[in-house]
């Protein structure tokens, strides 16, 4: 039985990225529609060798220069590390390349790059269990690198088969045998950069496909005879540069980067040509990598992807007093680096395909879990803020413990039940205040004990109350007044008044100086510092009060490395760090809300807050629900406040399509109570105006879209510009419907303009 249900109107710096080339789901043949495949299956030449097989690929390699081929067995589909005939009249010099290096030299401030053409490396290869090993020995370059090619094969949790190429660069397996004892060395060359395969499956001129790039929650950048002299290449660095070694501030001061609107969020890219597509997923080194994508004509006629990781980084050292060069680090970064290229066949040859592809490695690998609670509704209440001025500081108390309280039993008297509610801005000095320091809560609020009674008020209606809290920044701003905000005194105070020391507490970076805010009072904190310090200091008092999670404010957002002199930390073990305050704090208060989409909150974490809700960078066409079709059921994630919508029709219809749940920001005091504060974006919020339209949004999601918030995406269609479908596990379909004109699902229902379709199949579902 069939039952359609609703049809409502609904109300670059230094950045590098990932790109994956992809192709859509089965589909009416549309813009992104696949077409029937039915490939004439070339035979393998002569001089390569099958030196390993599973059930699904077979792997020859050609033993001379290591080039190689992945045949899938269930498609015929031949992958190829390099194009097997020249790509144009002319065979351009990187066709060859099995790997691009960039070098430096004794001096590290500049690089060279390594050209198959005139500077191929010898090759030395090697069986080993399941593939090949090649060693390349790079002579000019004083260089041995070692790389293995390997076939897996693994069963996905659902039991289907996912067949992949691995290929690691053991650190081992670099040797940099240059003489660089003097720095007028000639033989002296180090690693920089080395990108992985830049040409395994490249899609040629005239073949039909895409690109993906996992910027914000993923784009596809359709294949192009001719493309824009702008469009080069995509490059990006995964999960953002980092603020230890990207971003300088007046008088040599590292500094944080402003958080940019998108980013790459996963580890992911891939490329979609004809009848295959393929994912590829860094599954070492990611916080040193880059995801590349190029299209036809940016150097050669070939669209493409690949991973590209980085072995030193560039920062700007001190040489005397305002004096600063860009200099590459002398030490190696260390560690495995390794890529994995799931090959995709039939109807999951697209880019839904890849994303699924992401989820079986978060669940296989990774070890997360599918969430089996059901969703409870997120309300955030903002209470207060110390607004700054020359000589003085005005807190702005904008929702008091008691007045949340009210708004509570408002909500559940207009029928929203079994709620969690966020606060933030509740400690000492509100918003930033004194951070790290928490307690006692501020006194215009209500204090400790107005806290306590608004939590204990709370959970007797059934709505808990989770606290936004931050350990990735020290602020002193508003924190120790005058001294404070004269950043000489401040250097030299220990500032034991603010709860941290900005000379000792705080993140260094590669040219081992604090990273703060370029107008200073913003510091990073170290992170091991912030957990043995602060976490552990506030737990016991979050606890006593009654707290049910706290919010890591922004440790999704971005993430760097540290050369701390007590606690050095490359940005993985940053990441990890932070990810063991929310397994800390859902350990003792039950559960812990991260801020920002990256994607190593996933599976430590209860709800992913300010998720992506588009790509906007200008490399893509079309922005697709890469990272929500890869986390759908592993993890709740909140789009952008409801209340702050820019376009209400567009934004509720795509949080409907994506799964994602809203959240209303909302004060008691009215909005312009914010002017100048630094949280003046809130521009309406005032819960007279908002507490009927939350309510019915919060209500209207539980019941017409519950059943499906647990359950995973099965596929993703573009049918047509502005009407898309998706697919869930249990046959469920939902249409939506961007334009202003009525559309027609391939079954003929009608959709109307502006409004959505839900086809339930099957009795009881």
């Amino acid at each position: 039985m069939t039952t359609i249900r609703g049809a409502m109107r609904a109300g670059r710096a230094v950045t590098r990225a990932v790109v994956v080339a992809v192709m859509l789901a089965t589909g009416a043949p549309l813009a992104h529609a696949d077409g029937p495949a039915s490939p004439l299956v070339a035979p393998i030449p002569s001089d390569f060798e099958q030196v390993a097989e599973t059930a699904s690929l077979r792997l020859h390699v050609n033993k001379a220069d290591s080039r190689f081929i992945v045949e899938d067995r269930r498609s015929g589909k031949q992958w190829s590390s390099n194009p097997i005939e020249p790509l144009g009249p002319q065979k351009a010099s990187q066709e060859d390349a099995l790997f691009l290096l960039s070098v430096t030299n004794a001096k590290r401030q500049m690089t060279n790059l390594l050209t198959w053409n005139s500077e191929k490396p010898q090759v030395t290869v090697s069986p080993v269990a399941g593939g090949f090993r090649a060693v390349y020995d790079v002579g000019k370059f004083k260089m041995r690198l070692a790389l293995e090619y390997l076939l897996r094969e693994d069963r996905a949790p659902d039991g289907h088969v996912v067949p992949y190429l691995e290929v690691t660069i053991p650190d081992k397996g670099i040797e940099e045998y240059g003489d660089c004892s003097l720095v007028t060395s000639v033989t002296c060359f180090r690693i920089v950069t080395l990108e992985v395969l830049p040409l395994f499956g490249a899609a040629r001129v005239g073949q039909t496909g895409y690109v993906m790039i996992p910027d914000g929650a993923g784009a596809i950048v359709d294949f192009k005879p001719e493309y824009p002299q702008y469009r080069q290449r995509y490059s990006a660095q995964i999960y953002g540069p980092d603020a230890a070694s990207n971003f300088f501030g007046s008088g040599g001061q590292s500094r944080r980067p402003g958080f940019t609107i998108t980013r790459p969020t996963m580890p992911v890219w891939g490329v979609k040509h004809e009848d295959g597509a393929y994912a590829g997923i860094v599954t070492k080194g990611e916080f040193q990598a880059n995801v590349n994508a190029y299209l036809a004509g940016y150097i050669m006629a070939a669209n493409r992807g690949s991973a590209e990781f980085i072995y030193r980084r560039q920062a700007s050292i001190p040489r005397r007093r305002s004096v600063f060069v860009n200099k590459i680090e002398e030490e190696r970064l260390p560690g495995d680096r390794q890529v994995r290229y799931v090959l995709l066949s039939g109807e999951n040859s697209n880019y839904a395909g890849m994303a699924q592809a992401y989820r079986d490695f978060l669940m296989m690998v990774r070890q997360v879990k599918p969430v089996s609670q059901p969703v409870r509704p997120l309300l955030d209440l903002f209470m207060g803020i110390t607004r700054l001025s020359s000589f003085r500081e005005d807190f702005v108390p904008t929702t008091t413990f008691d007045q949340a309280l009210t708004i509570i039993r408002q909500f559940v008297d207009k029928g929203v039940k079994d709620f969690d509610v966020h606060l933030v801005g509740w400690a000492d000095d509100g918003y930033r205040g004194r951070w790290p320091r928490r307690y006692p809560a501020e006194s215009e609020l209500g204090g400790n004990d107005g806290l306590k009674a608004l939590i204990d008020g709370a959970r007797k209606l059934g709505v808990n109350v989770i606290l936004e809290d931050d350990y990735m920044f020290g602020y002193t701003f508003s924190s120790g007044g005058i001294i404070g905000q004269i950043p000489g005194l401040r250097n030299i105070w220990p500032n034991w008044s603010y709860g941290f020391n900005s000379r000792w507490d705080t993140v260094r970076g590669v040219n081992k100086l604090p990273v703060f805010e370029g107008s200073g009072g913003i510091y990073l904190l170290n992170p091991v510092i912030a957990r043995n310090n602060y976490l552990e200091r506030d737990l016991p008092t979050h606890k006593s009060m009654g707290a049910a999670g706290v919010n890591l404010r922004q440790m999704g957002v971005m993430v760097m490395s540290d050369t701390n002199d007590r606690y050095p930390l490359s940005r993985e073990e940053v990441a990890e760090t932070w990810m063991k305050m929310a397994d800390r704090e859902r350990e003792v208060l039950g559960g812990a809300i991260v801020s920002g989409p990256n994607a190593y909150v996933i599976g430590r974490t209860d709800r992913v807050y300010d998720a992506p809700v588009s790509s906007l960078d200008a490399f893509g066409d079309v922005s697709v629900p890469v990272y929500h079709i890869a986390t759908q059921g592993l993890v709740v994630r909140h789009t952008i406040r409801a209340n702050l919508r820019n376009d209400p029709k567009t934004e509720l219809l795509r949080q409907y399509e994506w799964g994602l749940q809203p959240v209303y920001q909302l004060t008691w005091a009215p909005s312009s109570d914010l002017i100048r504060t630094d949280y003046n974006l809130l521009y309406s919020s005032q819960v007279d105006d908002w507490l009927e339209p939350a309510t019915q949004e919060y209500k209207f999601m539980r019941e017409t879209f519950g059943f499906l918030e647990n359950q995973m995406i099965s596929g993703h269609e573009i049918l047509s510009r502005g009407f898309n479908r998706v697919t869930y596990a249990d046959g469920t379909r939902l249409y939506v419907n961007y334009n202003p004109e009525s559309r027609k699902t391939p079954d003929g229902a009608e959709v109307r303009g502006y409004g959505y379709a839900l086809e339930r199949k099957g009795s009881g579902r």
